[in-house]
């Protein structure tokens, strides 16, 4: 290195040897003396030396370089730059990149939830103190209705490199949010323009009590689109609606209409509550009605059939003998009827004898 630096200045500069040799090389001193060079004299240590001063660039160079020794937390990455232009990303750990004004390091937290307020600034002094931004909560509804709608959108940076490179920002002051950074102004206007966009497809009343979880899911799903879209590097991870209430004329018939939904939702729930305690009820009775009517059913068949069999044992006996059989069914009929009286037949030969039954009682008068 030296002897080419002398070689340089040989080049630059003529020299005219003192005594007539022109062979003689020159000194460093004189080169450096020629070009009104001194070596810088350090108390305690002499000077008048070069090696000296080229001891001292080389301590200097060395912390240079340390300089550029940086750690990268387990939640961060590092996005390093060379001469202004992006040439890789790092992950956590110890690592060493070109220092200033060669090399850029910019460490960004990836894993930290972020926090941006739609609608209201909330106080950073005491919890429950906000101010509302009426030109960001007033939205106008799908049956033309206003509301105030406040949200707070959760957020990571996914992308590094898109987020410091790829969207320029004017940023957000209230919030430190530095220029170039899109969860700034951009991040702003989006979630704004979806917001406003789920709420104007839908009616108020479903804003207000039941589409809640559904505008807040639309929302969010919107947004991590456009997001992509624009390749700003930021995952939307939630978004809560706040508070979502009609303008204050209205206030009073708007929560009169909530009051009433409420009442329908109580009766609703009472009603569903007293059929599931009578629908088994019910359903137990008519099960003991059809087995009631199933055994009187195989009761009058088991009878029916009985009376059946019975009848065709008498055809039979009738078809054998006639006159025994009609007499038999007439003396049987006369019995049926008068159950109580005891009854005589007198036959031809002027006797009188109890009729006996089948059973084996007699029946006839005294």
């Amino acid at each position: 290195m030296i002897k080419s630096t002398i070689s340089k200045l040989k080049n630059n500069f003529v020299y005219r040897p003192p005594s007539g040799d022109k062979n003689e090389e020159p000194s460093l001193e004189e080169l450096l003396g020629k070009l009104n060079f001194k070596i810088p004299k350090i108390p305690g240590l002499g000077g008048g030396s070069p090696f000296l001063g080229f001891i001292i660039i080389a301590v200097i160079a060395v912390l240079w370089l340390a300089s550029g020794v940086y750690t990268v937390s387990p939640d961060e990455k590092a996005v390093l730059r060379t001469f202004g232009r992006y040439v890789a990303t790092t992950d956590p750990g110890l690592r060493w990149h070109w220092p200033g004004p060669i090399g850029n390091t910019d460490i960004v937290a990836v894993t930290k939830t972020r926090r941006m307020e739609l609608g209201f600034r909330g106080s950073e002094v005491k919890a429950g103190i906000f101010q509302e931004v009426p030109a960001e909560a007033n939205m106008i509804t799908g049956d033309e209705n206003i509301v105030k709608a406040q949200a707070v959108i959760q957020y990571r940076i996914s992308d590094p490199k898109a987020y410091l490179f790829d969207v320029d920002d004017p940023g957000e002051g209230d919030r430190g949010i530095n220029e170039g950074q899109p969860d700034g102004k951009t991040l702003r206007d989006i979630a704004e323009t979806t917001l406003r966009q789920v709420v104007g497809s839908r009616n108020i009343d479903d804003i207000l009590t039941t589409e809640k979880e559904a505008v807040q899911q639309e929302v969010l799903t919107k947004m991590r689109d456009i997001n992509a879209a624009y390749k700003t590097g930021i995952d939307v991870q939630q978004v809560l609606l706040q508070n979502v209430n009609p303008p204050s004329e209205v206030q009073d018939a708007f929560e009169d209409v909530v009051r009433a939904r409420e009442d329908r939702d109580r009766i609703v729930n009472l009603a569903e509550a007293y059929q599931a305690e009578q629908l088994p009820i019910a359903q137990g009775q008519s099960a003991r009605i059809v087995e009631a009517a199933e055994a009187f059913k195989e009761g009058r068949l088991q009878i029916a059939q009985g009376e059946a069999a019975g009848f065709e044992e008498l055809l039979k006996a009738y078809s054998m003998s006639e006159t025994v059989t009609r007499t038999r069914l007439y003396l049987d009929a006369i019995d049926r009827i008068l159950p109580k009286v005891k009854k005589y037949i007198i036959s031809d030969s002027a006797s009188a004898l109890p009729l006996l039954q089948l059973d084996g009682k007699s029946g006839g008068i005294e």
